[in-house]
């Protein structure tokens, strides 16, 4: 299927969207903040049926029972908690299963066709795709944050910077040498990141680490990037939780203003 720039993002954190064919089930649901339950689902399931049975015609409502079936399995094996809505998108004869977790709440609807993107393409408006670099003078983390989810694209290593203690002569040289490793290490995670905000066309920048290591990453990086940076978070590459906080601050930020963003260039 064809990409429009604004789902692009959406595309690389869900690839199997784009095995779809024209006759795809799409289903958005209300979820449980306080928590799976099944029962909730099975209410909204139902509901959604008998409303949309009728609307069908014949071709289209074999398709929805085929599929809302393996959507049902799908929720109780994801088990969807702590977002206000979800999407699934199910189309069998393409290998296609597929569950978004979405970050506000949308009016339930249930089409079979093409697959329904409209709605998450709205919200992509609201919470424009981010890229989140974490950096240290050698070892960088790049994640991809879409809707709300965090998801790791790259772990970078770069040669090691050594520290010098001793005094002498040679201190300023040694000195000189550890921050020249440092600035190449940290050139490189650019170039990877530049990369990825190609790639995927996020419109946002997210940095993290420690001051020194960020302050000179940020000084490295083009203005095109400088342009795109939204904010710093509070995270650093030793934390064994790195993904999960930073998925709470993610989650945490506030809607984009309500207006259709415009494409930036990195360079």
């Amino acid at each position: 299927m064809e990409v429009h720039t604004t789902l692009s993002a959406l595309m690389s954190f869900a690839p199997g969207l784009r095995k779809a064919s024209g006759h795809a089930l799409s289903v958005y649901l209300p979820a449980r903040a306080e928590g799976y339950d099944a029962r909730h689902y099975d209410l909204e399931i139902g509901h959604i049926e008998r409303r949309y049975r009728d609307r069908l015609p014949a071709e289209d409502r074999e398709v929805m029972k085929r599929e809302i079936d393996r959507v049902r399995v799908h929720l109780a094996l994801v088990r969807p908690a702590g977002c206000p809505a979800v999407a699934v998108f199910a189309d069998e004869p393409q290998g296609l299963l597929e569950l978004i977790r979405l970050p506000v709440e949308t009016e339930p609807r249930l089409e079979v066709g093409p697959l329904l993107l409209a709605p998450i393409e709205r919200m992509l408006e609201q919470f424009p795709p981010a890229l989140v670099a974490v950096v240290d003078k050698r070892e960088a983390m790049a994640f991809g944050a879409i809707l709300g989810e965090v998801i790791p694209l790259e772990h970078l290593v770069g040669r090691k910077v050594k520290h010098h203690k001793a005094g002498g002569t040679s201190a300023s040289s040694n000195q000189r040498k550890s921050e020249n490793t440092a600035k190449a290490n940290l050139t490189a995670f650019i170039a990877t990141i530049e990369q990825e905000m190609r790639a995927v066309s996020y419109r946002r920048l997210f940095v993290a680490g420690p001051d020194e290591a960020l302050a000179e990453f940020e000084h490295l990086l083009s203005p095109g990037l400088k342009r795109l940076i939204a904010g710093r978070l509070s995270a650093s590459l030793d934390s064994a939780q790195l993904q999960h906080q930073l998925r709470e601050q993610i989650s945490a930020l506030p809607a984009a203003p309500q207006h259709r963003a415009e494409g930036h260039a990195v360079s």
